[in-house]
Parts: C-alpha cells; structure tokens; sequence
C-alpha cells in the first residue's frame, strides 16, 4: 500500500546527481546535447552525467537501459580526461560503478569505485576517500545479500576516514547507516543500541534533524511489536520535523504515526493523522501515494462503525484525485470492496475485489512497479490475504483456499509471522469446511505454535526477568543454608585451632623453662593433623551440598517446564475441538442443535482457560480462582451479551487457590450456573447474577445467585434430569462436596467441598492480603 514510498526516497537522494542540476527531461538533456555536439568542456560532461544519471535512475532494472547510461558516463570520463578534470572524472566514474551495481555486476562495480578511492588516497584526501566510501555503501543494494557484508564494510570505512578528519556529523550518518542495515537483517537488539547511539551523538553535535533516526527507532519497536514504544518514537519524529520545518516526508511520517494509532485500535485519531497525509499529498499536487493512504482512510472509518462516511469521503476522493497508474487503481477498487462489505453488500464487493485482483496482476511480482523484493512480497499477501478472508466471510470456502494456498506457496521466512499465524488458522477453516480435518489439524497447529510464539516474543523479556528474580531468591536462600552451616563447622574449628594455639603456647614454655615437653609436642601435632583431615572432609561436604542444591534446581526447572508444556498441549488440544465445533456449527440449521454445540464450546472453554492459566502462570500447579472466575464471567458475557438484557454481575471472591483436579469441576459448576441464570432467570426484566468464593476454615464454599424468577414451585432436585443439572450434582461429588439448589429471592446454588490443599493460618491470611 506504500510501495511507492521507496521510489521517492531514491528520487531525492540520487534523482539529481551530486552537480547540483536542476531535473530536466530526457528530450530537453538530448537537445543540449546536440547543441554541445564535439565539444569538451564543463557543461557538455554535465550534460553526459545527467543523460547517464536519467537512465541510471529509471525505474526496473532493464539491462539494456542501463548500458544507455553506462554509454554516457564513458563519454563524460573521455571528455574529463580530455581537459584534464579530476573533479568530474570521479563522479563520472562513480555513476558508472552505480549503473553496473544496479545490472548485479559486483566486481566491476567495486573495481571502478575502488580506481575512485585510489585516486583520493594518492592525494592524501581522507575527507573525500571517506564520501567515495559512503556512496559505494549507498549504491550497493541491500536485497542483494551478497552486497550487504560490502555495503556494512563500505559505510565502516567511511565511519573511520571521517572519525580521523573530526566531520562528527559524517561518522554518525555512517553509524546510523550501518544501524538501518542491522535493522533490514533482523539482528534488533544490536540495531537498538547502534541507533541509540547515534541519536546521543547527533545530540553532543548539536545535530537537531533527529526524526529520521527516531523513525529508524519506530520501525524497529514495530517488528518488535511494541506498539507503545513505537508511538512515542512516532510522535518524536513529528515533533523534530516541525521544529527543523525538515516537513518534505510529512505525508510519510504522518501517515505511519496513523498507522500505529489504528493498531492501537484508537481509529478516530487514526483518522486526524491519515486524513492530514492526504491533504498535504493534494496540496503538494503529489499523488503517488496518495490512494494508500485514502486506504487506511477507509479502514478507520470502517473499524469506526462509520462506512456510509467512508464511502461518500472516497467517492468524493476519486474526483478530487482520479487514479492514473495501476496501483492506484488497485488500491482504489480494494477500497469499495472493503466500503461494501461493511454495508454488507457483498455481490458488489466481490465485483469489486475482481478488478482490483485483474488489476493486480499485471503489476504481480514485476520489477517494472516496485523497488524491493520485500514490497512485491507484503503486496502479494496483502491481496491474496484480502480475497481469501472475503470468500471465507460468505462461507465460499472452495474460493478462499485457492488465495490462502498461494500465499502458503511462498517461503515462510517471507511472510511477517503474525500474518503467517492468521493466513494458517484461515487454512484450517478452508480444510475444516471441505472434511479436510487432517490438514484443518496440522494448519490449526501451527496456527497456535505461531501464535504462541508471538506471544513468547513480546513476554519473553518480562518472564526472563522474573525467572532471574526468583531464581536468585533461591540462590540467596542456598546460600544462606551453607553460610549458617559453615559458620557452625568454622567456630567448631576456631575452638580447636585455639586449643591448639595454646597447646603450642604451652609447649615452647615448657621447652623454655626444662625443655620437657617433646612428648606432648608429637601428641599435639598428630591431633592437629586429624582436625586438618575433619576440614577437608566438612569442605568435600559442602561442594556435595552445593552440586545436590544445583541437581534439586535444574530437576525443579525441568518438572515446571515439562507441567507447562502439557498444559500447553492440553490447551491447544481443548481449542482444536472448539473450532472444529465452530466450524460443524456453520452447516446446521437446527436451532437445537446449534445451541447444544454452543453449550459444548462453553464447557470446552470452561476446561481449555485453565490449562492456559497454568501454562501461562509461574505457578504450574495451582490457579487463582478470583482471577480464573473474572476471565470465565467476561468470556460468557461475550458468549451471551447479557448486558443487552440489562443483566449484571457482582463478584465477592477470595484469592483462593485450587489445584487442576478441583478446578476444573468447580469451572465447570461455574459454566452450567452462570449460562442457566443468563438463559431462564430473567425473562423479561433487568437482573444481578453474584457470584461468591469464600474460603472459612478449611472448606471452600461457592455460590452462584440471582435475583429472577426463582425455581419452579414444584421444584425438586432430586427429580430435576436435564443435563445442566445432572454435571452439577455429579461434579459437587466429584469434589467430595454436597451440592445444594433452592429459591432465595431468585434461585441460589450452593456448593461447599474442603480444599485438597491445607491451608496454614500464615497462608491463608497471605491469599486474604493479596
């Protein structure tokens, strides 16, 4: 969608040539030219070098262009030789190393910068040698792997040259240029401290145009998807931009602080940033980009719940701004389809989503329409992406699975992995739909790998963190042990060390006064040397000690790792049969049915939310049931939207905590209470559901209440068979417990069972505190 973003950045830094000229069109350099024809002076070599610089800078990487531009580089390095000019020479020569790295031409490319750098070396010009090092870094391409260790080794050279000339400014150009390379590789943390680094350099110098290292800093928080970090740095980059009046990519910078606000699903300030992107693009009368921001224009007025809006601001747009190139068309009929399947008119979505497809592929994956690999790649995705969620939103799965399978053709270290997560579980449901339940399976699991994977990467720092703590606690603990344990062998040992001391005392006066003591001198000696035999042996202990507290940790930490990782699959397992649920469900048309299937999900889910408590807690053995109950109620409210029937609920419940075997009967209490009291309890006026877990004495006792209808007169619990019914009673036993159902302004159930876990006074006054 900004796929044209590139091309202005390359116009701008080699669009006009280091002369300075001003842009002039192909027939306007010819005509000069012809004017100048057989001369060889200043201006005729000006002429040849932006002939050259025209061609070199065209967009594709036709060779046969680029041989055109070497031709009138030639001509310019004749006609410098020829009046003996070093000055445009090198620039010539440069232009033509530029043009042969562009054909993928390595060697020849290096070699003719390398004649360039030799030249300054010669002349003992550090300064320039430096600047010939950085435009070698510049013109090499950073898709081309085999230039990136040349590009990096280009711009350390340069680094170097300008660190020994004092140009502060230069070296740090060079470090961010660096930065921005280790950013394109992934290598994140190193990209973070090169480029915090540079802006604490730019800072001492007093450089003030920081955004474009502050925008470096946002790209790199967005691939760590650290959306809050991300828009601080965007917000930076606007405020330096202004306060230098640098405003040439407002449009770009402007749009990319939008974007991040509609991550952040705050869609009405999404809307002030994009809206003034687009603005400044049709003030400027500069329209290259103009239809991918009038995109996100649509989509956050569409996540608005606003697309009546969105659709009379874009066809207002298209007068404004008629498309002119493919991608703007492109973009243009993704838009409507976008604006009527918000307003559900699907037929004409489809219609339009067709011709944004036809429209598509003549530009699919050709050179002649994008600058990198990486924007024809996320392109490709974009759009296959799009279609395959149209067709699986109108249950056409047989449509949907021919995109999601071209876009699962690609290597998937192509593929951004939390897109990769959403295009497998779109996979699934294609299989899923088809009877395909094998591959719906693998597809749902790697779904969930990716998706837990994400998850990992934006946690992995904290739980590291707490992993460090705690283990340090245990540490300090062991430590604590031995030092107490030393400390009692050491004063046992400083007794006998000053009972020999005054043996020995004793002795050299006795030798002193009659010189009679050789006898208990021999004695003493010998008791010294079995203290020394009994301090090895308290120190072997020790080390014993040591290596048992080290084994007792690393078995503690593989029994978590192994607890967590069967809670994981357990999880993953329960949320395989939701699905598969979900998906059965869509081919019903049984109202019974499909409430008997909803029902299942609910229990399933009850199940699968405490495994994923467990796996994703520090504590694999016990769940907290305050927090496990507060997630089940939201995950029913979800379910059932009870708040339209006016219906709330109160929670009075203790932090108490319940191992797996006692905490899936009472979620599952839980579930058939709650879902029973939404359903029956209030049928025609507003109503609380309150839900209480108290802990007293030893027994835990659960109650579920509401202030409805009640139970029928004639109720009787032992009489009472519906399936609801019969798992709460077979549960409460389950829990060793007595289950208990009768009317109390409404209906209350009550379930009271002892907690497997005894609890201490101490622990019990601590899950109170907490």
């Amino acid at each position: 969608m900004f796929k044209y973003v590139a091309i202005c950045f390359i116009v701008m830094f080699f669009g006009s040539t280091a002369l300075g000229q001003k842009k002039m069109d192909i027939a306007t350099i010819k005509l000069n030219l012809d004017n100048q024809k057989n001369k060889s002076d200043t201006n005729t070599i000006k002429l040849q070098i932006q002939l050259g610089s025209y061609y070199l800078n065209k967009i594709g990487e036709h060779k046969e262009v680029l041989d055109s531009g070497i031709t009138a580089f030639n001509k310019a390095i004749q006609m410098s030789v020829a009046i003996h000019s070093a000055k445009w020479l090198n620039e010539a020569m440069m232009l033509k190393g530029a043009a042969y790295l562009k054909q993928g031409d390595l060697k020849q490319g290096k070699s003719i910068f390398m004649e360039v750098v030799n030249y300054y070396r010669k002349v003992d010009d550090k300064y320039n040698e430096g600047k010939t090092w950085a435009r070698l870094g510049d013109d090499l391409s950073i898709d081309n792997a085999l230039a990136v260790p040349d590009k990096i080794n280009s711009y350390e050279q340069a680094r170097t040259l300008f660190q020994e000339t004092g140009h502060k400014q230069d070296e740090a150009d060079m470090s961010k240029n660096i930065a921005d390379i280790h950013l394109n590789q992934k290598k994140l943390d190193l990209a973070e401290t090169e480029l915090l680094k540079v802006l604490a350099q730019y800072k001492a110098i007093g450089y003030k145009k920081l955004h474009y290292t502050y925008h470096s800093l946002a790209e790199l928080s967005k691939q760590k998807v650290d959306l809050h970090n991300e828009l601080l740095y965007r917000h930076e980059v606007i405020k330096s931009m202004n306060a230098t009046a640098d405003t040439a990519l407002a449009d770009f910078y402007y749009a990319k602080l939008a974007l991040v606000y509609a991550d952040l699903n705050k869609y009405d300030q999404s809307l002030i940033y994009i809206i003034k992107s687009a603005d400044i693009l049709k003030k400027r009368k500069q329209y290259e980009d103009f239809y991918g921001y009038l995109s996100l224009i649509r989509y956050d007025f569409i996540t608005a719940n606003r697309p009546k809006e969105a659709l009379a601001y874009l066809k207002q747009a298209v007068i404004d701004v008629p498309p002119k190139i493919l991608a703007q068309k492109v973009d243009m009929y993704e838009a409507f389809g976008n604006i009527y399947v918000a307003l559900k008119d699907y037929p004409k979505a489809e219609l339009y989503y067709l011709k944004m497809m036809e429209v598509y592929k003549i530009t699919n994956f050709s050179k002649d329409f994008y600058t990198t690999n990486e924007q024809m790649v996320t392109d490709f995705v974009h759009y296959n992406e799009t279609m395959a969620g149209f067709y699986l939103l109108t249950q056409q799965f047989k449509k949907a699975g021919v995109y999601t399978k071209q876009i699962l053709s690609l290597p998937s270290n192509k593929i951004r992995p939390i897109t990769l997560t959403k295009i497998h579980r779109m996979q699934f449901r294609v299989d899923s739909a088809s009877g395909n339940y094998v591959s719906a399976i693998k597809h749902f699991e790697i779904h969930k790998r990716l998706d837990d994977s994400l998850f990992n990467a934006i946690k992995n720092k904290q739980i590291e963190e707490l992993e460090i703590t705690n283990k340090t606690k245990e540490n300090k603990q062991s430590i604590k042990y031995l030092e107490i344990k030393n400390k009692s062998q050491r004063d046992e040992l400083q007794k006998v060390n000053t009972q020999r001391n005054i043996t020995f005392g004793g002795v050299a006066m006795l030798i002193i006064i009659a010189g009679l003591a050789f006898s208990g001198y021999r004695h003493k000696q010998r008791s010294n040397l079995q203290l020394q035999l009994k301090q090895t042996e308290i120190n072997n202990q020790n080390l014993s000690l040591q290596k048992l507290l080290g084994e007792k940790d690393n078995l503690l930490d593989e029994k978590d790792w192994l607890l967590k990782e069967v809670h994981h699959r357990v999880k993953n397992n329960l949320q395989i049969v939701m699905s598969l649920l979900n998906t059965q469900s869509a081919f019903l048309k049984n109202n019974a049915a499909l409430a008997a299937i909803r029902e299942s999900q609910n229990r399933v889910q009850a199940i699968a939310l405490i495994h994923q408590k467990l796996y994703s807690n520090s504590d694999v053995s016990y769940i907290d049931m305050s927090v496990y109950i507060n997630e089940l109620i939201s995950y029913l409210a979800d379910c059932y939207n009870p708040g339209d029937k006016g219906i709330r609920f109160d929670q009075m419940v203790q932090p108490v905590k319940l191992d797996v075997a006692q905490a899936v009967p009472v979620g599952l209490i839980l579930n058939e209470a709650i879902t029973n009291a939404i359903k029956y309890a209030f049928p025609s006026q507003r109503g609380e559901i309150r839900i209480a877990l108290q802990l007293a004495e030893e027994t835990i006792v659960l109650t579920i209440a509401d202030n409805g209808i009640g139970l029928p007169a004639d109720f009787d619990i032992q009489k009472a068979s519906s399936l609801g019914m019969e798992m709460m009673k077979a549960l409460s036993k389950q829990l060793g417990g007595y289950f208990k159902m009768e009317n109390c302004d409404g209906a209350l159930i009550t379930v009271e069972f002892r907690a497997e876990k005894q609890l201490s006074n101490i622990e019990r006054k601590t899950f109170v505190a907490n």
